[in-house]
Formats: structure tokens, sequence, C-alpha cells
């Protein structure tokens, strides 16, 4: 930064500069954009020597915050003795506070990041699932979409970010604009929350569907338009052992796990499924198939879940630099089923099941990592058993700085 800043001053100098340089010098030829390569960096480092060669005013007066932007040293935000305007001053007041009550480590196993700003690039892959027993509990059925793609890149200064990701079936997929996907999430020593949502009006594929046969085979391929599913929910869960466990190591890159630890976890869950399934666009031979002959077309599962999630994760260091999680975080409770429902409205028991892997390499201010993150949830009734879920796989590559 420092370099940077200067630099652009340099341009404007380099003249002057020259002008003081014996007329038989290399670096006095390399002023020339004509001169050969190697008199032209002997002239470039002449300058960055200089630039660096100019002094930094450290005195804890009232402009030291401003002298530090410029050179491109952050470490003031940090530091007690550094005078700050009124709204730095407060920002920096937070983040101590924050930073002492909420993420504080046992350095022997898990270590900050020494740079304040992170970019990565980011790949993310996922595909919604449907199936189990409906009408009655006796028809066996199996669906899922497509996989959906995305690319995109995030920004980061002192875990405040912006991420902006492109769908790439919007160019590349048969069924552009038809699945959507967002979620934030932070995690600190102590705990973690995410918040997400989600909706798919696209094609799926249903692979069972009762005693249908294809070519003999139950196991079929039929595109299917007749699905919608709408989720949305948060969750926020507690690590015991956060001394030595850094979920952070695992999914956001901002700490660095150097022993292998676990952590117990609890925390609450509520999720609202909505899906619609209309089967009135399937062929007749397969309607037929359905329970009563077909006299019951459209299925909705529409319920809000209240669940205590109890789990455990592992960060297993195997290797300097590596690390690989496992994070389980089943949860239990009540259902709340809407009127528009196909049980009506009634409490029910609830059973949501998420689950994480991750694997993260370090080198050096360069990081990448992978992660899988699959999320179902159950509705049971005394007539269907119907669980939806979503599978991810994300492929992360970045650099702090």
């Amino acid at each position: 930064m420092r370099n940077f800043v200067f630099g652009i001053l340099s341009v404007l100098a380099v003249t002057l500069m020259a002008q003081d340089l014996p007329t038989d010098s290399c670096y006095k030829r390399g002023s020339s954009p004509f001169a050969p390569i190697n008199e032209r960096k002997l002239f470039i480092k002449h300058i960055r020597d200089s630039i660096n060669a100019i002094p930094f005013d450290t005195t804890r007066d009232n402009d030291y915050w401003r002298r530090c932007i410029v050179n491109g040293e952050w470490s003031f935000f940090k530091d007690p003795t550094a005078k700050k305007p009124g709204f730095l001053n407060l920002a920096a007041k937070a983040y101590n506070f924050y930073s002492k009550a909420f993420n504080n480590y046992d350095t022997a196993y898990v270590v900050g990041i020494d740079k304040d700003f992170k970019v990565m690039f980011i790949n993310d892959n996922w595909l919604d699932s449907y199936g189990g027993m409906i009408a009655d509990n006796n028809m066996k059925i199996f669906m899922h979409s497509n996989v959906n793609s995305s690319v995109g890149a995030h920004f980061s200064y002192m875990g405040i970010g912006y991420t902006y990701t492109f769908d790439l079936d919007n160019v590349f997929g048969r069924d552009p604009k038809r699945h959507s996907k967002w979620n934030i999430s932070f995690a600190t020593s102590r705990f973690s929350f995410e918040a997400y949502k989600s909706r798919n009006t696209g094609i799926v594929t249903i692979s069972r569907f009762g005693d249908y046969k294809y070519n003999n085979k139950k196991v079929i391929k039929q595109r299917f338009d007749g699905l919608m599913q709408r989720t949305s929910g948060f969750n926020m869960f507690y690590f015991f052992n956060h001394r030595k466990y850094s979920h952070a190591a695992a999914y956001s890159f901002s700490k660095k796990q150097k022993r292998s630890a676990g952590s117990f976890i609890a925390g609450f869950l509520v999720t609202t499924q909505n899906v619609d399934i209309d089967f009135a666009t399937l062929p007749e031979d397969m309607i037929k198939y359905l329970p009563d002959g077909g006299q019951q077309l459209f299925y909705k599962y529409h319920h809000r879940s209240y669940s205590f999630l109890v789990g455990y994760a592992y960060n297993w260091v195997f290797r300097r630099n590596w690390l690989f999680n496992v994070t389980m975080e089943p949860s239990v409770g009540w259902n709340h089923s809407f009127d528009d429902s196909v049980d009506g409205k009634r409490d029910i028991p609830a059973l949501d099941l998420r689950g994480r892997i991750g694997l993260v390499r370090n080198s050096g201010y360069f990081f990448w990592g992978l992660q899988i993150v699959f999320d179902a949830h159950l509705y049971h009734s005394k007539y269907h058993n119907f669980i939806n879920s979503q599978e991810e796989l994300s492929l992360t590559a970045g650099f702090r700085f």
C-alpha cells in the first residue's frame, strides 16, 4: 500500500530525481522508455529504495491515524495508545470488547491471522432432494433437482465482508433463473449463527414413483415441472470447548487450527418448509399409479419447526497447514403444520439433520478449501413421511493481505 501510494507521486518526481544522477549513470539512461531492460529495472529499484527511505513518523499525535492509512499501516486501529477520531475510536472499543469476550483462544491450539483483508473466489454447487412415503404411507417417491452452480467473489475487512455470486445456469443451464439461494453467517470462538433462504421452481427428476416401472425398472428418470420449494430459517449454537476448537478455521478461513481439537455444540433451530407438488402435469400412465388411481393430485408440505440442536464438531490437523473438519448437528423438537398443509393445522414431532465436512489448506497468506453441507428436514405424521433436503459442494480459494 505504501509503495503504491508513493509510487503515484514518484512518477511526477522521476525527472527531478534523474537530474541528480551522474550523466553516465545507468539510472539516468534507465529513465528512458527505450533504455535496455536491465537499466530500467535498476532505475525502478532506485525509485523504490528512495520511497522506502522516507521515514514514517510514528509520533502519537492527532494525525497519526491519517499517516498510518497513507502508509498502509492498519495496526493503529487496535493500538490503545493511538489517537483516533470519534467514529474510529468507538469502532475500536467495540471491536476490542468483541475480541476479548467472544473471540479469544488458547494460542497453543488456535492462532489468528495477522492480515485484516481477505479476498476469496467461490464456486458453489447444490441440489435439492425430495422423498419418502405419501398418501397413507403406502407409496414411495423420490425426486431431485438439477445441480445448480454459481461462481463469485468475497471481500472482507476484519470480519465485515461482502459476497457477490453469479448463477452459471443463467448462461449455460437448460433451466435458468428458477433456482435461488442465499445465506448469511458468522462464527466467533463461542458461538455460530446462520440464516438462509432458498427457492426452487425449476425442473426436477423423478427417480422413484411407487410401483411405476419404465423398461421393467422402478428406477426411472422422468422430468417433472410440478414442484415448488421454498425454505427459510436460522440456527445458532454454542461451542463448549471454544478455547481450543475454531469453527472459523474450517469454514471462514479467519483462524488457523494448530493442533487437533473438538467441541460439543448445543443451540436451537427455526426453519420453515413449504413444498408444493402437483402431479397433474405427469403423463396419464404414471398418474394411475398414485393412491386411489390418482384421486388426489396435489400435495403440500408446509410446516415450521422449532428444534433444539445438540451435536459435535472436530478439527483434525493431520499435517502442518492441513485441516479436516467434521460437524454433525442433529436437532429434535416440534413441527407446526399450517392450515394449507396435507394434514391441516396440527403439531407433530420434528427431526432435522445438518452435517458438514471441510478440508482446508493454508500456504502462507494463500488458502483453499472444500466444503460439503447436508441439510435435511422431516415431515412425519400418521399418513405421510416426507423429507426434503439440500446437498451442497463448495470450492474456495483466496488470499489474505
